[in-house]
C-alpha cells in the first residue's frame, strides 16, 4: 500500500500539511475554551468577548482547511484507487492464456470493484487517520502540560487502554474481511453467468430461475456482510466505551487539580476538548489499525506474478509468412482417458491453405489452440519457422499467427471500435478489410456506418456477421498466418464461398482452416486437405 502514496508524493505531503493544520487550529479550539471560562471566572467581558472572537474566527479558518483536505483526500484515494486497478489489470494480463483463465471473470470484476472499494475504506484512509491521531496527539500533549504534567500521563496511559481494547478482535476482523472479498467474487460470478445466459432462459420461460439464482447468492453475500458489520460494531462499541470511560477519568483527574488549586477551573472544559480529541483518536485507531491489517492479505493476493518467462524465449520474423511443422503431435486434456488428439505430423509452407476436416470430437479445435499457443503441454514437436513452438515468445507468435475463434467475441462499442481495438486504421483500411470478409456493403448501408453500436455481445448482428467481423479484424492486421476455426459455418452457401475465397486467394498468406462443411467449389484452392479421424 505504501508504494501508491509514494507514486503521488507532491499530494501526499499536501494534504499531510493540511491535515497538520487542521490538527493544530482544533487543539487550539481547545485550549481557548480554556482562556473563554477563565474570563467568565473572572467576570471579565473583555477577556471573554476577545477570546470567544478568536474562537469564531478559529472555527472559520478550521471550515476552510477542512473543506480543502477532504477534496484533496478524494482526489489522492481516486489516483491510487486507478493505480491500483491498473496493477491489477497489467498483471492478470502479463501471462499467458492459463494464467489468465486461472480465475473467471467474475472474480477479476470483483478485485477490480469491491475489493477496491474495501481498499478506499480501510486502506488508503487509513493513512489519514494515522495522520490526525499522530498530530492530535502531539499538539494535546503540547496544550496539557500548560494545564498541568500529571494530566499528559493519564491522557496517555488511557490512551493506550483505548487504542489496545479493539485489539481484541483483530484476528475475527482479517477472516471476515477475506470471508467478504471472496463473497463478492462469487457473487459476481453468478450474476454474469446468469445475465449473460437470460436469452436462453427467456426462450424456455425460466426467467425466474435468474432471480432465483442471484436471490441465492445475494442472501450469502449479504450474510457475510452482516457478519463483518457485526465484527466492525463490536471493535467500534469496545473502543466507544474505552473511550468514554476514559474521557470521565480525564475529567475527574482535572476536577481534582482543580480542588487542589493546581490548575484553572477553565483546564475542565479544555481537558474535556483536548482528552476527546485523543481519546476519540485512539478509540479510531484500534478498529483502524486492525482494518489495515485485515487488507493487507488482498494486495498478497493480486501480487501472485505469472510464470513470465518471455525474456528467456526466442523471437520469430513477423514480415512474412513462416513455414509450420508437427511431428507426432498429441494433446491429452488433464482428468481424461483419452487424447483430444491423435498423433498427427504436417508440414506447413509459407503461404500454403490447409484445410482441417473430420467429425466432431477428433481434435480440430485443439490443434488450433496447440497452433495458438493456448494449449502449451502437447506432446510430440511443433516448430514455426523452424522455431519450437514451446520457445517462442507469446508476444511474438501472437504477432504472426491470428486465431479466429467459431464464436468470435464483440465488444459493447461500435463497428469501428470493434475492429480497431484501440489501434489507428484509416475508415479505408477497415471498408477494405470488410468487404474482403463480404461485409462492406451490409456497413455502408447502415445509417451510421463505422459509427453503428453493435450491442451488448453483438446481439444486434447476426452470428454469420459477428463472424465476418472476427475474419476482418485478421484481414485489417495483415498477419502472415491465420487459423480459423469454422469461420464461416453460420454464413449461407454464397456468402461462405465469397468469405473462403477472399482468404483463399491471398498470396503469401498461410491459412490453416478448421470446417464441418468443405465446399466442393473451392476445395482445389486448398493446397492440402487433411482429414481427422
Amino acid at each position: 500500500m505504501r508504494q501508491y502514496f509514494l507514486k503521488h508524493t507532491g499530494l501526499t505531503l499536501l494534504v499531510t500539511v493540511l491535515l497538520i493544520i487542521c490538527s493544530a487550529l482544533r487543539v487550539f479550539h481547545g485550549v481557548v475554551n480554556a482562556y473563554v471560562l477563565d474570563g467568565l471566572v473572572a467576570k471579565s467581558m473583555s477577556r471573554f468577548l476577545f477570546w470567544t472572537g478568536i474562537d469564531i474566527g478559529l472555527f472559520l479558518v478550521l471550515s476552510i482547511f477542512l473543506f480543502g483536505t477532504m477534496y484533496l483526500e478524494g482526489v489522492l484515494v481516486q489516483k491510487m484507487s486507478l493505480d491500483l486497478r491498473l496493477t491489477i489489470t497489467r498483471n492478470i494480463t502479463h501471462g499467458d492464456y492459463a494464467y489468465f483463465h486461472r480465475h473467471d471473470t467474475g472474480t477479476y470484476g470483483s478485485w477490480l470493484t469491491n475489493d477496491i472499494t474495501m481498499i478506499e475504506d480501510q486502506g488508503f484512509q487509513g493513512y489519514f487517520y494515522i495522520v490526525q491521531f499522530v498530530c492530535d496527539t502531539g499538539f494535546t500533549v503540547a496544550a496539557l502540560i500548560q494545564f498541568h504534567w500529571s494530566l499528559v500521563i493519564v491522557s496517555i496511559l488511557l490512551g493506550l487502554i483505548t487504542y489496545s481494547a479493539p485489539q481484541l478482535l483483530a484476528k475475527p476482523m482479517k477472516q471476515t474481511n477475506m470471508a467478504v472479498t471472496h463473497g463478492n467474487e462469487h457473487f459476481l460470478n453468478q450474476v454474469q453467468s446468469f445475465l449473460q445466459g437470460f436469452d436462453t432462459l427467456f426462450a424456455l420461460n425460466l426467467q425466474q430461475r435468474l432471480v432465483d439464482q442471484i436471490a441465492g447468492s445475494a442472501r450469502k453475500i449479504a450474510g457475510l456482510r452482516v457478519k463483518q458489520n457485526t465484527v466492525k460494531a463490536g471493535m467500534g462499541s469496545i473502543a466507544g466505551l474505552a473511550s468514554i470511560v476514559s474521557q470521565v477519568g480525564i475529567s475527574a483527574w482535572t476536577g481534582l487539580l482543580v480542588l487542589w488549586r493546581l490548575t484553572s477551573v477553565g483546564a475542565i472544559m479544555a481537558t474535556g476538548n483536548l482528552s476527546f480529541n485523543l481519546l476519540n483518536s485512539m478509540a479510531n485507531l484500534g478498529p483502524l489499525a486492525a482494518q489495515m491489517k485485515a487488507v493487507q492479505p488482498l494486495f498478497a493476493k493480486y501480487a501472485a506474478q505469472a510464470d513470465n518467462q518471455s525474456a528467456e524465449k526466442r523471437t520469430i520474423p513477423a514480415d512474412q509468412a513462416q513455414s509450420i511443422a508437427l511431428a507426432q503431435l498429441s494433446y491429452q486434456y488433464p482428468h481424461t482417458s483419452k487424447p483430444a488428439l491423435q498423433p498427427l505430423s504436417l508440414t506447413v509452407a509459407p503461404g500454403t491453405k490447409v484445410a482441417i476436416t473430420g467429425p466432431s470430437g477428433v481434435g480440430k479445435s485443439t490443434l488450433l489452440n496447440i497452433l495458438n499457443g493456448k494449449l502449451p503441454d502437447y506432446q510430440g514437436t511443433v516448430t514455426v519457422a523452424g522455431v519450437p513452438l514451446k520457445q517462442i515468445a507469446g508476444r511474438s507468435l501472437r504477432d504472426n499467427v491470428l486465431y479466429i475463434d467459431q464464436s468470435p467475441y464483440v465488444f459493447n462499442g461500435t463497428v469501428r471500435d470493434n475492429l480497431a481495438l484501440g489501434q489507428t486504421f484509416s475508415d479505408e483500411q477497415i471498408m477494405t478489410a470488410l468487404r474482403q470478409a463480404d461485409l462492406g456493403d451490409f456497413v455502408q448501408q447502415l445509417p451510421q456506418g463505422l459509427a453503428t453500436p453493435m450491442g451488448e455481445d453483438g446481439r444486434l448482428f447476426s452470428g454469420g456477421q459477428r463472424q465476418r467481423l472476427a475474419l476482418a479484424r485478421g484481414i485489417l492486421r495483415q498477419r502472415h498466418i491465420m487459423l480459423i476455426d469454422e469461420g464461416t459455418s453460420s454464413l449461407d452457401t454464397a456468402s461462405a464461398l465469397k468469405v473462403e475465397d477472399s482468404f483463399l486467394k491471398q498470396q503469401g498468406l498461410t491459412v490453416i482452416f478448421v470446417t464441418h462443411q468443405l465446399h466442393a467449389q473451392n476445395k482445389d484452392l486448398f493446397d492440402q486437405v487433411v482429414t481427422l479421424a
